[in-house]
């Protein structure tokens, strides 16, 4: 998968701030960045309630037409875009690491190829390897790309409830 440099709505470039978002490629489908994005992010560890309440939401959402935007890393997140994917739903995916050894998965492939997904990363092509680094910056470049963010667990005290919270990463590291 060849990345390609990815321009940003204005507002969204605004929020990540011009250098990041000049660094900013990707593949799939660039024209899901302009349109109103839904932001998912969700801590690791998570209750299987809340897995399944999530769950039951994601087909109002493909039938509604939103497109989830979310590093899809974490198991809630993961299943998530799992559920969308098979509902012939759309997604931006936002990696937490280079894109230049990035394989799409099996239920990626035809989704990148009809218009549904776009991957996209603002790191150097020699990061290969996801850090709490690199997953902070990733978790805050999807809230920037979100108009609409929904968190269905995060837990106290780690980077993400810090994120979330508004404080500078270098207290949450």
């Amino acid at each position: 998968m060849k990345p390609a440099p990815v321009t940003l709505p204005a507002i969204c470039a605004q929020r990540v701030g011009p250098e990041f978002a000049a660094r900013i490629v990707g593949a799939g489908e660039t024209a899901l960045l302009d349109e109103p994005l839904l932001g998912l992010v969700a801590s690791r560890e998570c209750p299987g309630h809340v897995l399944l309440e999530t769950l039951d939401l994601v087909p109002e959402w493909v039938k509604s037409g939103r497109v989830i935007v979310s590093g899809f890393h974490s198991p809630l997140e993961q299943q998530v875009l799992r559920s969308v994917l098979r509902r012939e739903g759309r997604v931006v995916k936002v990696l937490a690491r280079g894109m230049t050894d990035y394989r799409p998965t099996p239920e990626e492939r035809e989704p990148l190829t009809s218009g549904r997904m776009l991957v996209v990363s603002a790191f150097a092509p020699e990061v290969r390897r996801t850090t709490r680094e690199t997953a902070l910056a990733r978790n805050r470049l999807v809230l920037a790309l979100a108009t609409e963010i929904v968190v269905p667990h995060v837990t106290a005290g780690s980077p993400l409830a810090a994120l979330l919270s508004g404080r500078e990463l270098s207290d949450a590291v």
